[in-house]
């Protein structure tokens, strides 16, 4: 059977991706770069969803015919249908349960990874702890599939510890990063990878206000865990950061290098600071395996 894809976030590569998944030649590892950071997410997410979908869910009801093991109820004989061209199989098919969990963000073989606002904010432990994941067999899939985010953040550390999985990967994972250029990822990563282009990179103004926000807090919490100016300081600051995830993966990237900054002005606060800061990397790193949000804001306010 034929596949289709037709995702416009995709475009212009649907027709090369539905050729490979047809003929079974993708490779294990997919670096999807250029356009848009928004446009790249959804083209990984569409192209892990796909490879998830089983197909469309089997029809709940039958004719006659078919009820009956191919006799008329009646007792004439059956007519046989003419044979239709069968159409082409549309990926994902958003029927099948595996389309409906993935659409969810719930499905137990997709993990989606990402780092933080810094340029080295994605670590080794996340790596690390991906590659202990697929060493374990899908749970529903006949695959399992990381999308990693924004690759270009991982550090170097990060990138060699993925290219011993990109050097012998289970034959049911697939790993698809995004990037908004190949060169912004060591050569030893990209020469394992299938190197697919969306377009030219667009160059992403920052939010000022977005930015002013998360340096304020991070400020906030950094005056608050040092030297708190009353017992609630802690709560006051960090209570905005409950219930906003993408909040809180920004702010915490900007509080770590905040603390880094005390400890070269205050180097005899040396194992306060150092215990903060790798507080901090440690909530990080929850926070890249989709730990609770609340849980991690009470555990920062404990550091």
């Amino acid at each position: 059977m034929s596949i289709e894809l037709q995702s416009p976030a995709l475009h212009p590569l649907n027709a090369l991706l539905a050729a490979m998944l047809e003929a079974d030649t993708l490779p294990h590892a997919v670096l999807l770069e250029g356009a848009t950071q928004a446009r790249r997410r959804d083209a990984a997410l569409a192209l892990a969803r796909a490879l998830l979908c089983s197909g469309h869910a089997a029809a709940e009801e039958e004719d006659e015919t078919s009820m009956f093991g191919g006799m008329s109820l009646f007792g004439d004989e059956p007519v046989e249908a003419p044979e239709a061209a069968a159409a082409p199989q549309a990926l994902p098919c958003e029927q099948c349960l595996h389309c409906r969990k993935s659409a969810e963000g719930i499905h137990p073989d997709l993990q989606v990874l990402e780092g933080g606002a810094g340029a080295r904010s994605f670590h080794i432990d996340a790596i690390r702890a991906m590659r202990r994941d697929a060493c374990v067999l899908p749970n529903e899939a006949d695959v399992k599939v990381y999308v990693l985010l924004d690759a270009q953040t991982m550090t170097p550390e990060a990138q060699n510890a993925l290219l011993k999985l990109l050097e012998e990967p289970p034959d049911y994972v697939c790993l698809i990063l995004t990037v908004p250029a190949r060169r912004m990822l060591l050569q030893t990563v990209l020469s394992r990878s299938l190197v697919l282009s969306l377009g030219e990179a667009v160059e992403e103004p920052l939010d000022a206000e977005r930015e002013a926000q998360v340096t304020q807090r991070a400020r906030a919490v950094a005056q608050a865990l040092y030297r708190p100016k009353s017992p609630y300081a802690l709560l006051e600051a960090t209570a905005p950061l409950e219930g906003d995830r993408d909040f809180m993966r920004e702010v915490l990237p900007v509080l770590r290098r905040l603390l880094h900054g005390l400890l070269l002005k205050e180097p005899e606060a040396a194992p306060r600071l150092i215990a903060l800061i790798e507080g901090v990397r440690g909530l990080e790193t929850a926070l890249e395996r989709s730990a609770n949000l609340n849980l991690l804001v009470t555990q920062l306010a404990a550091l």
